[in-house]
């Protein structure tokens, strides 16, 4: 029996090979051509119920509207809480009795106090590199703190210096870069009596939550731009006390002290969204969300926009602080993965990013709109731009640590302690609270 030709073998070989090839990526999807395979409407069905802060269900109607082009037999409704306590109460009492929604909004500091209640997103859906690659850093930093992903967002708010334009060119000053500039032109934009009564601030800084709105985060944005770092990366203790945490307390509340060239705020003043709204102080620093509120205090103020002021020292390596959501799944979902393509599919697709701010006039959260079409907008740029400089800290329960940073401003403003004695008793506090997560 003559043998078959090595030729031969070699070309039957490459022929098999190939067919196992086409079959391969037949049954994978790669190659078209099975009906499971199908890029028309998928035949999933399931209703999903979707809770959030501020917003409409109109403002998702669109969106929800695109991803039915795909899953048509998928219903999502939208539930609507006017503030954050309503939420966060509704949303507490309803995963208590397993009545949860399946989609839910959590804050960006709030991972390491929500995160049990979270069902991650599966890398088959979106992997990490997808998180890294379409959002500015600080979302993974706040939603994917150890490469587990837990919340994707829309948008990124981030404090900026919101000024009165009249007050500024009234007083011949130019708008503070840096804050060795913010505090040349403390003088000369307060207006203080002999007895150190304040009748126009310069600025609605040094205070606690009592009369400085995010009081807290102003004072995180300083320790964060000294290099201070505020919790240990193995998150088990805070960190802040030191030299540079110290420093940026000091800088903080001279402001208040009347005693310091920089007087310009007290604990007397009224709330600084009232106060500035009213035209008794010349700015403030606060985020792109307080706008709306301050235009209807008053609609016929001048108001602009600038990036939050730097330190010189730091000016080519700037840091803003951001505060923003991020839409997640929820443990207790019968719908996990299907309810996490909703998410994906609103969140990372461009169009209904885009859909969303400019229905809301939020800034967005995907770098290409950033880096985009917003970043020369005359209302966002400069939250665009930074956004994508943005930092923060993970806060183990956000409501408490905004407490106890604000006793620290008081106590030091109240000459109470010193400011080292009040930042350790502080960094004591926060270290206990971590005490209790496994996070």
């Amino acid at each position: 029996m003559s043998s078959i030709p090595k030729k031969t073998i070699m070309v039957i070989g490459g022929v098999v090979i190939v067919l196992v090839l086409f079959f391969v990526l037949l049954f994978s999807c790669i190659i078209p051509g099975l009906n499971s395979c199908s890029v028309g409407p998928q035949k999933i069905t399931a209703d999903l119920t979707m809770w959030g802060v501020g917003d409409t269900p109109d403002t998702y109607k669109d969106i929800i509207a695109n991803f039915g082009k795909s899953y048509p037999e998928v219903k999502v409704v939208y539930r609507s809480f006017s503030n954050e306590n309503e939420y966060g109460n509704a949303l507490l009492e309803a995963l208590a009795t397993n009545q949860g929604p399946d989609i839910f909004e959590v804050k960006n500091n709030q991972i390491s106090e929500q995160y049990n209640k979270i069902a991650p997103l599966p890398s088959s859906v979106l992997p990490l590199i997808q998180i890294q690659n379409l959002f500015p850093r600080t979302v993974e930093e706040n939603f994917a703190p150890q490469g587990t992903v837990y919340a994707i967002p829309l948008s990124i708010d981030t404090l900026a210096l919101i000024y009165n334009r009249r007050l500024i060119d009234q007083a011949a000053v130019t708008v503070p870069a840096t804050w060795e500039d913010f505090k040349d032109v403390i003088p000369k934009l307060s207006n203080i009596g002999s007895d150190k009564k304040i009748t126009q601030a310069a600025i609605a800084l040094g205070g606690s939550e009592k009369n400085v709105s995010h009081a807290t985060d102003i004072l995180s944005l300083l320790m964060l731009q000294s290099g201070t770092q505020i919790v240990s990366s193995d998150f088990k203790s805070a960190t802040f006390a030191t030299e540079e945490g110290t420093n940026a307390l000091n800088f903080y509340t001279q402001f208040t002290n009347a005693r310091t060239p920089y007087y310009t705020w007290s604990t007397s003043m009224p709330n600084s969204l009232d106060s500035f709204g009213a035209e008794r102080t010349a700015m403030i620093i606060d985020y792109a969300s307080a706008v709306p509120l301050i235009r209807s205090k008053n609609a016929f103020l001048d108001i602009g926009i600038a990036p939050v002021p730097q330190p010189k020292a730091g000016i080519d390596r700037p840091i803003a602080y951001g505060s923003y959501w991020g839409y997640t799944v929820s443990k207790q979902s019968k719908n996990q993965d299907i309810a996490w393509r909703f998410v994906t599919a609103m969140t990372t697709n461009e169009m209904n990013a885009d859909l969303y701010a400019q229905k809301t006039g939020k800034p967005p959260a995907l770098s290409s709109l950033l880096k985009g079409k917003y970043l020369n907008d005359p209302k966002l740029s400069v939250f665009a731009r930074q956004a994508l400089i943005a930092r923060s800290w993970p806060e183990i329960n956000a409501r408490k640590i905004t407490q106890i940073f604000s006793d620290m401003i008081d106590a030091v403003n109240a000459n109470q302690a010193t400011a080292q004695m009040a930042i350790s008793t502080a960094e004591d506090q926060v270290t206990q609270l971590m005490s209790h997560t496994a996070f």
